[in-house]
């Protein structure tokens, strides 16, 4: 049994510590909340995905669409951290919104995180590239179109990250209309009257 000296020096002494000790822990604060220190351990990539004629990067605009672009824009620039193992949240640095899936596997961009829409589970592939599935509802990210059949396998649901390199102002400019970006329900989403892109799967930096 632990008895306190009969000191009044001694006494006091230990009831301080047992209260700095409950009120510190009182007020600790985990860091699992991505909305809280979201600047910490961010990753800022673009998430390219291809199939065998077509590449694109995904993108999640202002209004909360999330579609496909050939090209890196400002809206392909995401940020990903990490929950807890293994599980991440994506966030589009010039939309400010956190990309997110719905209990039928339709992704949406919106600006309050919820950990049942809003969190996925990080998968690395043998060949570098990255799967995302929900991490509750199990859907994988894709950007095939819901008509698809390949809309919840491959192609378009495996990404290469690939590292931010666009300038701090190309970043914080509105895409021109001259960019083009696809449309998932077209009926010409591989936009074979475009020229195709080089996987940078050989070129990015590891």
């Amino acid at each position: 049994m632990f008895l306190i000296p009969n000191h009044p020096f001694s006494y006091l002494s230990s009831l301080f510590l047992i209260f700095y000790l409950h009120f510190s822990l009182s007020f600790y604060l985990p860091d699992s909340n991505p909305l809280l220190s979201f600047n910490n351990q961010v990753r800022e990539v673009h998430l390219y995905t291809e199939n065998h004629r077509r590449g694109m990067y995904l993108q999640m605009t202002a209004d909360g669409r999330v579609t496909g672009s050939d090209a890196q824009t400002p809206y392909s620039v995401l940020q990903l951290k990490s929950v807890k193992p293994g599980h991440v949240v994506i966030k589009g640095l010039s939309s400010s919104l956190f990309l997110c899936v719905d209990s039928g596997g339709h992704l949406r961009g919106q600006s309050q995180y919820s950990e049942s829409d809003c969190a996925f589970k990080e998968l690395l592939l043998a060949d570098g590239y990255t799967r995302f599935l929900s991490s509750h509802y199990g859907f994988p990210v894709s950007l095939a179109s819901k008509h698809s059949p390949d809309r919840l396998s491959v192609p378009f649901t495996r990404f290469l990250p690939i590292r931010n390199t666009l300038t701090e102002e190309s970043v914080s400019e509105q895409p021109t209309n001259t960019e083009r970006t696809f449309n998932m329900d077209s009926g010409d989403l591989l936009g074979m009257g475009l020229n195709s892109l080089v996987s940078p799967q050989f070129s990015v930096n590891k």
